[in-house]
């Protein structure tokens, strides 16, 4: 329900949208409130779990990439065993000989590799790596608020079945009352059959839309528990959204800063800008330090007998002539850059299309509350004063039978507007980026992306890459933020339709 006429038949669905920057105690057992149900889905949810691992799996994009500044040491061992026949040729001072070598040699081979200069290339692939953390942890905020969305919708979809079921049981115990009276007048002559007829009609097409209606609610507790994680108990009101905003020229803005899939598209157009630098990289020179060390035998079948070498070198490699090759990784990495610019795009018209339907269905939705709850209070006199007159003649049959269905389905209208406004608030602030666990339900453990990552940053790192870092951002570049929008392509921004008054809305039954 919306605004304060919305708020005059609080039995008709109860309680309002879910609260931004308000946390509640949860209650024992079962879910009964929305943020008890947000909670159980944000630690459950196998989804947004699997979207949590596939994020710490990014992580590790920045270790392996950073990876490359410090020492390779790989250590080549090979053993053997020999058991050879020998046989001498026989010369003019001795006969011919046959010897037998039985023995074990080995060899081993430890190398060590310090990368000095790639070219820029292991930087280039370190910033794109932390472009592409940023791009997850976007898309994992996104999904976050796609959970957000399934609870709220999922509440209020078991809410408004329940709600619907409860108004056509009692429509049905009044038809019932009404059709066993019709058809005892109908016995003696005081209504026609076609009355009698017409009454039971109504009661079995009335009790056709309650078996419908269960069906719904069952499909909704299904839903439910496949978002929440378990069965829905006794639902209590919702509280009440505080970050609508004034405007939807505010909701715009809020989307262009906050928007993650906006956002994400951003950290990977320039993860893909990145991948440019690290492909002209192929065309400069690297340098790196190599240490080896071996031990090989002398002569083979001479046991016990070994040479040691230790050697250090420079080694300096600089591509001549790559085929191609190297010119076709600079272009189509331009190409790929140019698709994420695009991408940007169409992450941005989506965000503005996302906002301006929302918009427009939580305005449209509480001026139809507002509306349907007027009528459902004058379907209420009606009923009452068809009743009556119906009994001293100056209404027929029909015409009572005719409000009392108007007025049930004015309230089953009046249930649909508060639920379609319930979940367009909810989309509303999704499209915004503000629909976020931790200003719902700031007091439960939140996934901190950070602190995952700080796990891993420094996991077997080189106390010296930072020096190498510094010595690889030789003709490197920093890359300037992309704009949102190409020049004079897509930068409007749709007609919504304004609030019904000048104060800020209010979400709530």
């Amino acid at each position: 329900m919306i605004g304060a006429a919305g708020r005059r038949k609080t039995a008709l669905l109860g309680g309002s949208c879910a609260a931004l920057c308000l946390a509640l105690s949860p209650g024992p057992g079962q879910a009964d409130t929305l943020l008890d149900a947000v909670r159980l889905a944000y630690a459950t949810n196998p989804t947004f779990r699997q979207d949590q691992a596939q994020l710490r799996a990014i992580d590790e994009g920045y270790v392996q990439a950073r990876a490359a500044l410090g020492p390779q040491v790989n250590l080549t061992g090979q053993f053997g065993y020999e058991n050879a026949l020998v046989q001498q040729p026989a010369s003019i001072f001795a006969q011919a000989q046959t010897s037998t070598f039985q023995a074990g040699t080995g060899t081993a081979d430890l190398s060590v590799v310090q990368p000095l200069y790639t070219g820029g290339k292991v930087d280039a692939a370190v910033r794109g790596a932390s472009a592409q953390i940023m791009a997850g942890r976007n898309q994992l905020r996104d999904a976050e608020g796609q959970l957000l969305v399934s609870v709220v919708t999922a509440y209020m979809d078991v809410r408004t079945a329940r709600a619907e079921v409860d108004v056509l049981a009692s429509e049905i115990k009044d038809l019932r009352d009404e059709a066993e009276e019709i058809r005892v007048r109908g016995s003696v002559g005081q209504v026609s059959k076609t009355d009698v007829a017409e009454a039971q009609a109504r009661l079995l097409s009335a009790q056709a839309e309650l078996q419908t209606a269960r069906g719904r609610l069952n499909s909704s507790n299904a839903e439910y528990l496949n978002v929440v994680g378990e069965s829905p108990g006794q639902l209590d009101p919702a509280p009440e959204f505080t970050e609508i905003p004034d405007s939807v020229d505010d909701a715009f803005e809020s989307g262009e800063h906050n928007n993650p899939q906006l956002l994400a598209a951003i950290e990977q157009e320039r993860a893909a800008h990145e991948a440019i630098a690290q492909a002209k990289a192929g065309s400069r020179p690297t340098v790196s330090l190599k240490l080896d060390a071996a031990i090989a035998p002398v002569e083979p079948y001479l046991p016990e007998q070994y040479q040691r070498s230790l050697s250090a070198s420079v080694v300096v490699n600089q591509s001549i002539f790559s085929s191609g090759q190297n010119s076709s990784q600079v272009r189509e990495a331009a190409a790929r850059d140019s698709s994420a610019q695009l991408a940007i795009e169409v992450s941005r018209r989506s965000m503005v299309q996302s906002v301006a339907q929302a918009w427009d269905q939580l305005i449209s939705t509480r001026e139809a509350i507002a509306i349907e709850q007027k009528q459902v209070d004058l379907e209420d006199i009606s009923v009452q004063g068809n009743r009556i007159e119906e009994r001293v003649g100056l209404r027929t049959t029909i015409d009572m039978l005719n409000a009392e269905q108007e007025y049930a389905q004015a309230k089953l209208s009046l249930l649909q507007s508060q639920h379609d406004e319930y979940v367009a608030g909810a989309t509303l602030l999704s499209a915004m980026g503000l629909l976020q666990t931790k200003f719902i339900t700031p007091d439960i453990e939140q996934y901190d992306p950070q602190t995952s990552f700080e796990r891993v940053r420094n996991h077997e790192a080189a106390p010296w890459e930072d020096a190498i870092d510094a010595i690889d951002r030789i003709n490197s570049h920093n890359p300037e933020p992309p704009p949102l929008s190409p020049a004079d392509a897509g930068g409007q921004r749709p007609a919504a339709s304004p609030p019904a008054s000048s104060s800020k809305p209010q979400v709530g039954p």
